[in-house]
Protein backbone atom coordinates (compact mmCIF):
# COMPACT_ATOMS: atom_id res chain seq x y z
CA UNK A 1 0.00 0.00 0.00
CA UNK A 2 1.32 3.61 -0.73
CA UNK A 3 0.99 6.32 1.37
CA UNK A 4 -0.31 9.15 0.22
CA UNK A 5 1.32 12.64 1.77
CA UNK A 6 -0.23 16.17 2.12
CA UNK A 7 1.07 18.14 -0.39
CA UNK A 8 3.46 20.49 2.01
CA UNK A 9 2.74 24.44 1.88
CA UNK A 10 5.18 26.73 -0.33
CA UNK A 11 4.85 29.40 1.88
CA UNK A 12 6.87 29.22 5.10
CA UNK A 13 6.16 30.19 8.45
CA UNK A 14 8.10 33.37 8.52
CA UNK A 15 6.81 34.45 4.92
CA UNK A 16 3.28 34.78 6.48
CA UNK A 17 5.00 36.47 9.82
CA UNK A 18 6.30 38.62 7.63
CA UNK A 19 2.93 39.50 5.36
CA UNK A 20 0.92 39.56 8.92
CA UNK A 21 3.82 42.29 10.41
CA UNK A 22 3.36 44.19 6.85
CA UNK A 23 -0.36 44.71 6.98
CA UNK A 24 -0.56 44.99 10.44
CA UNK A 25 1.79 48.19 10.75
CA UNK A 26 0.53 49.91 7.38
CA UNK A 27 -2.92 49.27 9.78
CA UNK A 28 -1.13 51.15 12.58
CA UNK A 29 -0.29 54.20 11.07
CA UNK A 30 -3.67 54.79 9.41
CA UNK A 31 -6.96 55.50 10.18
CA UNK A 32 -10.43 56.29 8.51
CA UNK A 33 -12.69 59.27 8.94
CA UNK A 34 -16.05 60.06 7.22
CA UNK A 35 -16.93 63.63 6.66
CA UNK A 36 -20.05 64.60 6.14
CA UNK A 37 -19.66 67.96 3.61
CA UNK A 38 -22.45 70.55 3.33
CA UNK A 39 -22.26 71.88 0.59
CA UNK A 40 -21.22 68.81 -1.60
CA UNK A 41 -23.55 69.58 -4.29
CA UNK A 42 -21.79 69.05 -8.10
CA UNK A 43 -18.36 68.19 -9.85
CA UNK A 44 -16.85 71.97 -8.96
CA UNK A 45 -17.56 71.67 -5.19
CA UNK A 46 -15.94 68.15 -5.52
CA UNK A 47 -12.93 69.40 -7.16
CA UNK A 48 -12.62 72.55 -4.99
CA UNK A 49 -12.82 69.51 -1.53
CA UNK A 50 -10.47 67.59 -3.79
CA UNK A 51 -7.84 70.53 -4.02
CA UNK A 52 -8.41 71.31 -0.56
CA UNK A 53 -7.82 67.59 0.82
CA UNK A 54 -4.54 66.96 -1.69
CA UNK A 55 -2.72 69.90 0.24
CA UNK A 56 -2.64 68.26 3.64
CA UNK A 57 0.14 66.75 4.46
CA UNK A 58 -0.69 63.06 5.36
CA UNK A 59 -3.78 62.59 3.67
CA UNK A 60 -2.92 59.17 2.58
CA UNK A 61 -6.59 58.37 0.26
CA UNK A 62 -9.92 59.93 -0.12
CA UNK A 63 -13.33 58.77 -2.02
CA UNK A 64 -16.33 60.27 -2.20
CA UNK A 65 -20.19 59.26 -2.04
CA UNK A 66 -21.96 62.81 -3.41
CA UNK A 67 -25.63 61.13 -2.90
CA UNK A 68 -25.50 61.41 0.69
CA UNK A 69 -22.23 64.32 0.46
CA UNK A 70 -20.21 62.27 2.16
CA UNK A 71 -16.17 61.75 1.97
CA UNK A 72 -13.93 58.94 3.11
CA UNK A 73 -10.82 60.03 3.97
CA UNK A 74 -7.76 57.50 4.88
CA UNK A 75 -5.50 59.67 7.01
CA UNK A 76 -2.39 58.98 8.86
CA UNK A 77 -2.52 58.49 12.93
CA UNK A 78 -1.32 61.61 13.82
CA UNK A 79 -3.15 63.96 11.58
CA UNK A 80 -5.95 65.65 13.31
CA UNK A 81 -9.41 65.71 11.93
CA UNK A 82 -9.53 69.08 12.99
CA UNK A 83 -6.99 69.90 9.78
CA UNK A 84 -10.09 68.28 7.17
CA UNK A 85 -12.15 70.49 8.25
CA UNK A 86 -10.54 73.44 8.48
CA UNK A 87 -9.36 72.83 4.80
CA UNK A 88 -13.21 72.11 3.67
CA UNK A 89 -14.06 75.62 5.71
CA UNK A 90 -10.94 77.33 3.67
CA UNK A 91 -13.25 77.08 0.50
CA UNK A 92 -15.48 78.99 2.31
CA UNK A 93 -18.38 77.54 0.37
CA UNK A 94 -17.87 74.19 2.66
CA UNK A 95 -18.24 72.75 5.99
CA UNK A 96 -16.90 69.25 7.30
CA UNK A 97 -18.35 67.11 10.04
CA UNK A 98 -16.93 64.27 11.09
CA UNK A 99 -19.56 61.19 10.90
CA UNK A 100 -19.15 59.19 14.32
CA UNK A 101 -21.29 55.96 15.57
CA UNK A 102 -23.34 56.14 18.93
CA UNK A 103 -24.41 54.21 21.59
CA UNK A 104 -26.61 52.45 20.01
CA UNK A 105 -24.72 51.96 16.59
CA UNK A 106 -26.54 54.54 14.88
CA UNK A 107 -24.38 57.27 13.04
CA UNK A 108 -24.19 60.86 14.72
CA UNK A 109 -22.84 64.04 13.09
CA UNK A 110 -20.23 65.38 15.73
CA UNK A 111 -19.98 68.95 15.05
CA UNK A 112 -17.46 69.87 17.97
CA UNK A 113 -14.81 69.27 15.40
CA UNK A 114 -13.35 72.38 15.78
CA UNK A 115 -11.65 74.35 12.82
CA UNK A 116 -8.71 75.26 13.56
CA UNK A 117 -7.00 78.44 11.37
CA UNK A 118 -3.41 78.09 12.38
CA UNK A 119 -1.62 74.73 10.51
CA UNK A 120 1.57 73.43 11.95
CA UNK A 121 1.83 71.44 8.89
CA UNK A 122 3.45 73.05 5.90
CA UNK A 123 2.19 73.26 2.56
CA UNK A 124 3.95 71.16 0.00
CA UNK A 125 6.91 73.12 -2.26
CA UNK A 126 6.02 74.25 -5.96
CA UNK A 127 7.29 71.65 -8.40
CA UNK A 128 8.82 73.38 -10.57
CA UNK A 129 12.09 72.28 -12.80
CA UNK A 130 15.29 73.67 -12.39
CA UNK A 131 17.45 73.98 -15.98
CA UNK A 132 21.03 73.05 -15.62
CA UNK A 133 22.48 76.33 -15.90
CA UNK A 134 25.93 74.74 -17.61
CA UNK A 135 25.14 71.88 -19.81
CA UNK A 136 29.09 71.02 -20.35
CA UNK A 137 29.24 69.76 -16.40
CA UNK A 138 27.07 67.49 -16.12
CA UNK A 139 27.83 63.94 -15.50
CA UNK A 140 26.80 62.14 -19.10
CA UNK A 141 25.82 63.78 -22.32
CA UNK A 142 22.97 61.49 -24.19
CA UNK A 143 23.72 61.08 -27.54
CA UNK A 144 26.78 63.06 -28.15
CA UNK A 145 28.60 62.77 -31.34
CA UNK A 146 32.18 61.90 -30.22
CA UNK A 147 31.01 58.38 -28.31
CA UNK A 148 28.56 56.89 -30.99
CA UNK A 149 31.59 57.57 -33.69
CA UNK A 150 32.92 54.25 -33.62
CA UNK A 151 31.69 50.77 -32.26
CA UNK A 152 34.20 50.53 -29.80
CA UNK A 153 32.39 53.81 -28.43
CA UNK A 154 28.74 52.35 -29.49
CA UNK A 155 29.44 49.07 -27.39
CA UNK A 156 30.63 51.44 -24.23
CA UNK A 157 27.64 53.63 -24.54
CA UNK A 158 25.31 50.56 -24.74
CA UNK A 159 27.66 49.05 -21.76
CA UNK A 160 26.70 51.88 -19.64
CA UNK A 161 23.36 52.60 -19.67
CA UNK A 162 22.30 48.89 -19.54
CA UNK A 163 24.10 48.43 -16.41
CA UNK A 164 23.68 50.14 -12.66
CA UNK A 165 27.48 50.73 -11.86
Amino acid sequence: LRERRKPESRETPSARRKAHFFLGASNKRAKTVVLHIDGLDDSSRRGLCEEALLRIRGVISFTFQMAVKRCIVRIRSDLKTEALASAIAATQVMKAQEVVKGENGEEVLDSSVEVEQNQDLPEYLPEDESPSLDPDRAVTRVGSAEEGASWLGAAANFLSRSFYW
